[in-house]
């Protein structure tokens, strides 16, 4: 499911997708999660994962505890991972 967002580029729509209500609904503050970045080093596809405690989360960020410590990680870097 993706809602229309309107873009810099002269009002066109830009899609977006909610995973609020798609992919992730079950997610519970204190829950452990795992989450996944994947990036292009050397011309090879490399990713990282990471496990947390889930705290919450808004439209550009993911909030967590990290190791003990609080942290906030960009959605648009990191998605989940089961």
């Amino acid at each position: 499911m993706s809602t229309p967002r309107m873009g810099r580029h002269g009002g066109r729509s830009e899609p977006q997708v909610h995973d609020d209500f798609v992919a992730v609904p079950y997610l519970r503050q204190g829950q452990l999660i795992s989450l996944i970045r994947w990036s292009q080093v050397g011309g090879e596809w490399k990713y990282k994962t990471i496990l947390a405690e889930y705290l919450h989360r808004d439209e550009d960020a993911w909030y967590l505890v990290i190791d003990g410590q609080r942290a906030r990680l960009d959605r648009s870097e990191w998605a989940i991972f089961n």
